[in-house]
């Protein structure tokens, strides 16, 4: 990393009453950091839009900041530092509004995930709930989709663990520094994220985790993603903020349906009303968003290959009908789609839909995210 470049994005960073906006401002304005730092209050104080409270904290702050220090924490932590004029900063998180000006990051993040989901909900969530998030975030993970949430107790962690089952990648957006877990029992979770994806904060190594960090982390989960999909959540939950802001950066918005009775549900449910994707399974994700996924790209999920067959199945089971038999010949461990599958055969896509639905049933085939099928 270029120390003379970071060091003044990590100041600025640190500076009370001077957020995103106002940095990315004088960023534009004066086209470096270096630059703003070396700038005379009146031109600071001319900067469009700016606020007199960010200008006078701005002047006040920056020539107090202690650079060495803040480059030393960052190394001694081994944290990565991204910043806006960084070339592989995020690019979905670049164009929203008020994008962080620093990232700092445990882990990395690749510019494949560049095609990710987000997932988040309530940290006092229903065991279906819970089991939904884990399916998305795995059946999603398994397509090579990057699951993002915000690593807090509930849905969160399930989203997070699911895409880590499949051995797939997720980014934990944090509200607090990076150094600092919360809530401390996802330690062991962090760790986990770390290795398959990336743990990321815009707050400055050692914030504690407050309140009102987390609407702010909120928006990096969206800002990361295409879509995000709430899994329960109340009216004014973290989960709907999440969605409301995911609709103001241009995103998809998903939500799970639940039981009508539970409060967790309501969240949801509106946003059903209001126009949100109902989501069943990971299909009707794919489709809203429009991700096309080729066979060969495909993930299947190594701890459930452990002792198949690469070839063709070779043991027949016994008492298939003809049309049974007829699809079951036509799959083996590579998987096919319905409609290709259909074509081999014959039959009619209905058909081969309720035909498979049995033998999926009496574990003859399994089915796969997307309507893919191989042998059982």
């Amino acid at each position: 990393m270029d120390k003379n470049k970071i060091k003044y994005w990590l100041a600025i960073n640190k500076i009370p009453n001077v957020g995103p906006v106002t940095i990315k401002k004088l960023w534009d304005k004066f086209g470096t950091l270096e630059e703003a730092w070396k700038a005379s209050p009146r031109s600071i104080c001319e900067v469009e839009d700016i606020s007199k409270p960010a200008a006078k904290s701005f002047l006040e702050n920056r020539d107090r900041a202690n650079f060495e220090a803040e480059l030393a924490e960052v190394e001694k932590k081994n944290v990565k530092v991204l910043t806006l004029e960084d070339d592989d900063y995020p690019k979905n998180l670049k164009n929203i509004y008020d994008p962080p000006p620093v990232l700092y990051v445990k882990g990395g993040i690749l510019p494949s995930d560049i095609k990710a989901i987000g997932i988040v909900g309530t940290r006092r969530a229903s065991r279906y709930g819970l089991e939904m998030a884990r399916k998305l975030a795995e059946e999603l993970a398994l397509l090579g989709i990057t699951i993002i949430s915000g690593l807090a107790a509930g849905i969160d962690t399930s989203a997070h663990q699911g895409a880590i089952d499949a051995q797939g990648r997720t980014i934990a957006a944090m509200g607090s520094g990076i150094d600092i877990v919360y809530p401390y029992q996802n330690k062991d979770l962090a760790a986990q994220i770390e290795r398959s994806g990336a743990l990321v904060s815009e707050f400055p190594i050692g914030t504690k985790s407050e309140k009102g960090n987390f609407p702010r982390r909120n928006r990096i989960i969206s800002g990361l993603s295409l879509g995000v999909i709430v899994v329960e959540g109340h009216y004014d939950s973290g989960a709907m903020i999440t969605a409301k802001q995911a609709l103001e950066q241009g995103r998809e918005v998903f939500a799970v349906p639940g039981n009508v009775e539970l409060e967790q549900s309501k969240g949801p449910h509106w946003l059903i009303k209001q126009g949100a994707k109902l989501v069943e399974n990971v299909q009707d994700v794919l489709e809203e968003l429009n991700i096309q996924l080729q066979t060969s790209n495909l993930k299947t999920n190594p701890k459930s290959q452990t002792d198949q067959p690469t070839n063709k199945r070779t043991y027949k089971p016994a008492n298939l009908l003809p049309e049974e038999e007829k699809i079951f010949n036509a799959l083996n461990q590579e998987p096919k789609h319905l409609d290709v599958i259909a074509a081999e055969t014959g039959l009619p896509v209905q058909q081969v839909s309720s035909l498979l639905m049995m033998l999926e049933i009496r574990k003859v085939v399994r089915q796969l995210p997307g309507k893919y099928y191989i042998t059982g």
